[in-house]
């Protein structure tokens, strides 16, 4: 069984420090000696959680297999993955249509958006390919169903931990757009995580979601 390890108290102090670290190395360490690019404050976004989440969990004597981050059984739960985030897809757009028919609402986009809208080449798409379909499922699925899910889910039952984690995970977008959609497919992103025991399905799911995105977009496809 899923278990965490670690205390709220400790989920707290990592997404704190995520802000205060990032901050400190884009803002003041990098400009001393070169200019940042988009892609190296991602990928030093992304590093920081692996370093910290993998930190907290080895200061609490935490199991990586355990927590179900192995590949133990990964072809089934890479389908699993894949079924998941087939649904989530289709929640995903159809939530993302009532917002600007129903709702009216306009998205601010996405840098990784942009970069795809302008793409002329499959070449120019590597780039976002590996941010939104490798990068950010691995590390978020680590961040906020690992790491924050589980104790929130120890705490507060299966669908209060799922409830709050999703609303971390969306609130850290800092996109008032995405909100509303960012939970529900959080919450169906800790279900999968759950409900199969692996971490691996829960990145699968949101690797299949972001990568689609990008080439229905490239591929002219309306999301909207």
């Amino acid at each position: 069984m899923l278990k965490a390890t670690w205390n709220l108290k400790a989920v707290l102090a990592v997404h704190v420090l995520r802000l205060a670290v990032g901050i400190v190395i884009v803002r003041l360490v990098y400009p001393l000696f070169f200019e940042a690019s988009p892609l190296v404050i991602e990928l030093t976004d992304r590093t920081l959680v692996l370093v910290l989440v993998l930190w907290a969990i080895r200061n609490t004597r935490g199991d990586l297999a355990a927590l179900g981050l192995s590949l133990a059984n990964w072809p089934r739960n890479v389908v699993k993955g894949l079924a998941g985030g087939l649904v989530l897809l289709f929640i995903s757009l159809y939530s993302e249509r009532l917002y600007t028919t129903v709702l009216l609402v306009s998205p601010t986009q996405h840098p990784i958006v942009l970069e795809v809208q302008a793409a002329i080449s499959w070449e120019q798409l590597l780039i976002p390919l590996f941010l939104a379909g490798v990068a950010a499922p691995v590390t978020e699925e680590v961040l906020y169903r690992m790491f924050t899910f589980l104790p929130c889910k120890d705490k507060w039952g299966l669908w209060g931990g799922a409830l709050i984690s999703a609303g971390i995970f969306a609130l850290f977008h800092f996109n008032a757009y995405w909100l509303a959609e960012m939970i529900i497919v959080g919450i169906g992103f800790a279900l999968l995580y759950f409900w199969t025991g692996s971490l691996i399905t829960s990145i699968t799911a949101h690797s299949f979601i972001n990568t689609g995105k990008i080439v229905m977009m490239y591929l002219g496809v309306p999301l909207l």
